[in-house]
């Protein structure tokens, strides 16, 4: 019985060597039709036992045509191929496993050519292809170094021509630089029109480095599942960046946002149909892109973004360096956002054009808000004795003290360069209203706000004694046309530290 199994297994053998697939001119030729570029070997030879196939190694795939200073396609330090004698009778084209070592893959730029048109398809199936420590380059067409990927492992099950492949990988991503897992199905693969290829899967992205961006510093968690074709991947998910900072203002915040997003995985570019970002107390919804745009090198982000019945606190935390913001309320806004790829500080490149409101807003600053108060009383025309009299106890005086004045802000901004350009802004307080505009500096936090203060009060009723009687003939140059006083005023000083006063020089200039 031994003797005749020998036997069969000899004439197995036999026959493998004379129908096997794994000579270097066949193996060749197929890995050509597959990848549709030229393949050299430095060293192979054909594997009989314990299972048929080959080995070979310093493989290299050059694209063609092909020039002398492109890089090869894909290089593999050593590859090895395993089927089974029985699917060389059973299934023939069929391999059991390809092992990869050091896979190292070049993507050329969108557009570059090749030729394909005397490659034949191929009909070799794989059962499973693995492939550790690779790594995948993939060039750009600015002067920017190709993205790099080290892919820690690859596993594609049940290769084919015409059937989607399952897959799992495990990789670090090129930029920002993080932890990506994901799993699910690929293909079938149309090398002809690689945007029309299926796809579909979930993942997760982890440890995200986001200091690689100028101006902005955190480690952002996300995953999510996503759907279609490569040109056009439909993505859901979530981001969790635990400490969130804008580098200007270095104060970390907690972020959370939810997102659904069209992805062209040919060149990278994001559309953006849903987003909604939380952190303190502030939603800010939008939706907009992340994408190439004509004449420019490098990725366009372009928002348009909503914030309703937020908090103006929790904006000013992201931008402004003070550890308490300078004002509080109840804040909306609508607002478009662009930031070009310039490679400058955030602050720089951000570009902003978008209409605001603050509601019940009030100065955080007791001394700030003090003169509020005072410029409310006055312009009511209320000759109130604010010095405290000095027998009151302290919680006495604080009994007799009126409640805070609000502010109700609207007005139109926008931002270049660094610097915020406000028009129609509008200040309403009890007794007074203001119409401004002027100037934000974001980069050294210096104001520069002018325009005119109307008072139900006239001009001499909002000051005392000596300086009332003085100002009582000039009531009529600052009149209304209803009552109380039309005043010039301004607003400068720093963002901690505002000035309010009245601008003596825009009324001479009016007259």
């Amino acid at each position: 019985m031994a003797v005749a199994l020998a036997a069969i297994a000899f004439l197995l053998l036999i026959i493998a060597a004379i129908k096997s697939p794994f000579t270097q001119s066949k193996v060749s030729k197929s890995l050509e039709n597959i990848v549709h570029s030229k393949v050299s070997f430095g060293k192979f030879h054909t594997v009989y036992f314990p299972h048929p196939g080959c080995v070979a190694e310093n493989v290299t795939f050059v694209r063609s045509p092909n020039t002398a200073d492109a890089p090869p396609l894909v290089t593999v330090q050593r590859m090895a191929i395993e089927a089974r004698y029985i699917d060389l009778i059973a299934r023939p084209g069929y391999i059991a496993r390809i092992l990869l070592d050091a896979l190292h893959v070049h993507v050329p730029m969108l557009g570059a050519s090749s030729d394909r048109s005397n490659s034949q398809p191929s009909q070799v199936r794989v059962g499973e292809i693995v492939a550790d420590g690779a790594t995948l380059e993939v060039y750009r067409s600015n002067d920017k170094p190709p993205l790099k990927f080290e892919i820690h492992s690859v596993v594609v099950r049940s290769y084919g021509p015409s059937n989607p492949w399952s897959y799992r990988v495990t990789m670090q991503s090129a930029e920002p630089p993080g932890e990506i897992n994901s799993d699910g199905h690929f293909g079938p693969l149309n090398l002809n029109d690689l945007g029309s290829t299926l796809l579909s899967g979930s993942y997760k992205f982890q440890q995200a480095n986001l200091s690689v961006f100028h101006g902005i510093a955190g480690t952002l968690s996300s995953g999510g599942d996503f759907t279609g074709r490569l040109g056009d991947v439909a993505v859901r998910g979530t981001v969790d960046i635990p400490d969130f900072k804008v580098v200007t203002s270095d104060h970390e915040v907690h972020l959370n946002s939810r997102f659904r997003a069209n992805v062209n995985g040919t060149n990278g570019d994001v559309f953006l149909n849903e987003i909604d970002t939380s952190f303190l107390q502030t939603v800010v919804g939008g939706e907009g892109s992340i994408a190439n745009k004509s004449g420019q090198k490098g990725k366009t982000t372009s928002l348009e973004l909503e914030v309703n019945k937020g908090r103006i606190q929790d904006l000013l935390r992201l931008f402004v360096a003070a550890n308490v913001p300078a004002m509080k309320g109840r804040t909306c806004l609508k607002a478009h956002v662009l930031i070009p790829p310039e490679g400058r500080p955030f602050l720089r490149e951000l570009i902003l054009q978008g209409d605001f409101g603050i509601d019940e807003a009030a100065f955080t600053k007791p001394t700030t808000q003090t003169q509020v108060d005072e410029l409310s009383e006055r312009a009511r025309g209320e000759k109130k004795d604010n010095h405290k009299d000095k027998n009151k106890t302290a919680s006495e005086s604080d009994a007799d003290d009126p409640e805070k004045v609000v502010l109700n802000l609207r007005g139109h901004v926008e931002v270049r360069d660094g610097v915020a350009k406000f028009s129609d802004l509008s200040l309403n307080a009890p007794g007074a209203s203001a119409r401004m505009s002027g100037t934000y500096y974001l980069l050294n936090q210096q104001i520069d706000l002018h325009g005119t203060l109307k008072t139900e009060a006239h001009l001499s009723q909002e000051t005392r004694g000596i300086k009332s009687a003085l100002l009582k003939p000039f009531d009529p140059l600052f009149k209304g046309k209803k009552a109380g006083a039309e005043i010039p005023v301004k607003v400068t000083g720093t963002y901690q530290n505002p000035q309010f006063g009245f601008d003596v020089m825009s009324k001479v200039k009016l007259h």
